[in-house]
């Protein structure tokens, strides 16, 4: 998978279909990892958590099958942060606020990224911050995202796969059908697959309604995943810019 370095590299790169790395002047940030107990403490008794059980396979509805939430909620923490679980929050809320586990990464990477691209030219009709957790052995599976998607690696380990030629497996008469259309194809390759491993403080572009599915290893891992609508490098773009 390719590197994005510079604005002028990103600018040729940010309306096209395929996923690249990100890195130099546009994600030149660095954090500490939050801590993993605080964060899946705080992530499990938040009012929005979709518990599911990340479990793998060809489609994005086997992972997102419902796990017991209220039973999660009542394992001691340090065998709620080993479970084979997969949590998401689309409204991070009191997790980004003062006290909150990602209080930090929120300060120091989401703020001054928004900031930065908005100087650099970017234009957008909405930004906002996502957690996605995966357990050991966990999954988002084949799936494309309604925007276009900054996954930012805050703890542990996770492989991101997308596809070199994502209009070839995926054109949009299949994926204007949503996710309950998309399945992995059994004909994919290793030479029709783009991997990258994602450790702690590095990111990867994920372009919008491009398929990919997300691996973690065997602990525990999530991101801080910066979602844009209708991002473009036309600065002429009369967007709203609204910043969540």
């Amino acid at each position: 998978m390719q590197t994005v370095n510079e604005f002028t590299e990103f600018k040729e790169i940010v309306g096209q279909p395929v996923a690249h790395r990100v890195n130099g002047e546009m994600f030149p940030f660095s954090f500490s990892p939050p801590d993993l107990c605080e964060l899946v403490d705080q992530a499990r008794h938040h009012p929005k958590v979709k518990v599911c059980t990340g479990q793998r396979g060809n489609d994005l509805q086997t992972s997102l099958e419902a796990r017991d939430a209220e039973r999660f909620k009542q394992l001691p923490i340090e065998e709620a942060v080993r479970s084979p679980v997969h949590l998401t929050i689309y409204e991070l809320g009191p997790l980004r606020e003062e006290g909150g586990a990602l209080a930090d990464a929120t300060g120091k990477v989401y703020w001054p990224l928004v900031e930065q691209w908005k100087e650099m030219g970017l234009r957008w009709k909405k930004v906002y911050p996502i957690l996605f957790l995966s357990g050991p052995g966990c999954s988002t599976n084949y799936h494309w995202d309604p925007s276009s998607v900054l996954i930012v690696q805050l703890y542990g380990r996770k492989k991101f796969h997308s596809l070199k030629e994502p209009g070839k497996w995926c054109p949009k008469v299949v994926a204007d059908k949503g996710h309950e259309a998309m399945l992995k194809p059994d004909e994919l390759s290793d030479d029709d697959i783009l991997s990258c491993d994602l450790n702690p403080g590095e990111a990867v572009w994920s372009p919008c309604r491009s398929p990919h599915w997300v691996d973690a290893y065997d602990e525990t891992a999530f991101t801080m995943s910066i979602a844009f609508t209708a991002i473009t490098a036309d600065e002429r773009a009369d967007l709203e810019m609204t910043v969540l």
